[in-house]
């Protein structure tokens, strides 16, 4: 079974980036976490920000844990109950109807 690089929800601080790289490269995030705020404020925190969200946007969440996109899909999911409407609860709707069935039902 080949390895896979995703964010981390268990052991997360911001968004699960660098623990996601330490279980990867399987060594303590914590070390990770201190070489990456050492080149963050080396590097004048611009682009140490800049790097964390460009791997924020490419690195993919853990499986069990989708992260936001779970959030979306689940809030989908509780949107497309179909629902009954006003029209549907009191109605219902007849095919293949002809105009001799209503008027022997007394409806004209």
């Amino acid at each position: 079974m080949s390895k896979k690089l995703t964010r981390s929800y268990d052991d997360r601080w911001l968004a699960g980036v660098l623990s996601g790289f330490a279980r990867y490269f399987n060594t303590k995030p914590l070390y990770l976490r201190i070489a990456y705020i050492l080149f963050t404020a080396i590097t004048g925190i611009i682009p140490g920000v800049i790097v964390y969200i460009v791997l924020l946007a490419i690195i993919p969440p853990d499986q069990a844990h989708p992260g936001i996109a779970g959030l979306f899909k689940t809030f989908a999911d509780l949107t497309s109950t179909p629902q009954k409407t006003r029209d549907s609860q009191g109605r219902r709707q007849l095919t293949d109807v002809e105009e001799k069935d209503i008027k022997k039902n007394g409806r004209s």
